[in-house]
């Protein structure tokens, strides 16, 4: 029981600051970035595909993927990318990362990137499901054992939930995330430039 709670209260931690985690990180892809055209070129698919499941994502469950709190969401999504894997935007948010490092040619830190990363979003996912698990119950349990936590499945999940794809509030949901990968891109080559002069 004490292990649970402590535990939970990972989690809570986690889930709160969420936002704010990535900065000491984007700051020493800043400071060590070796931008060159080849790593844009590498780098660049991974963060297409990470935004595009995002918005793809948010398009479904809407705004409150951003809430500091659980219990904000819309019901449960089982549509869209959620048919196919668990936790769409959490797999978004690591190729966004994965591509970035590779854009700014430090290959050293996607380990650090790797481990980071699942010790951030696991007690926050365990979080998550064990507050699915209670207010869905058996729906929940199901979709939980026919879909996968992070590697997406080939097929869809049978049973899709109702709701709706909304390409307008997937943008609004998603223009700090878009405006914040155009400003790191942009610092990461602008120092490439200033190097250069």
């Amino acid at each position: 029981m004490a292990e649970k709670m402590r535990s939970s209260k990972i989690g809570n931690f986690f889930f709160k600051i969420r936002s704010f985690t990535p900065i000491p990180f984007i700051f020493a892809l800043l400071y060590f970035a070796e931008p060159a055209w080849h790593a844009l070129a590498i780098g660049v698919p991974f963060i297409v595909v990470g935004e595009l499941l995002r918005i793809w994502a948010v398009g479904y469950a809407g705004a409150s993927t951003r809430a500091r709190t659980l219990g904000a969401a819309r019901d449960l999504v089982t549509t869209g990318p959620y048919g196919y894997v668990r936790n769409p935007l959490y797999l978004g948010n690591f190729l966004l990362s994965l591509g970035i490092c590779l854009v700014a040619n430090v290959y050293w830190l996607v380990a650090i990137l790797v481990v980071g990363y699942f010790f951030q979003y696991l007690p926050i996912i365990t979080l998550e499901e064990a507050y699915l698990l209670e207010s869905c119950g058996s729906v929940y349990q199901t979709y939980r054992e026919q879909v996968p936590r992070f590697i997406p499945q080939f097929h869809s999940y049978p049973d899709a939930s109702p709701h709706d794809f909304s390409f307008a509030r997937a943008i609004k949901s998603e223009k700090r995330t878009l405006t914040a990968i155009i400003c790191v891109v942009g610092l990461i080559f602008t120092r490439q430039v200033i190097d250069i002069l």
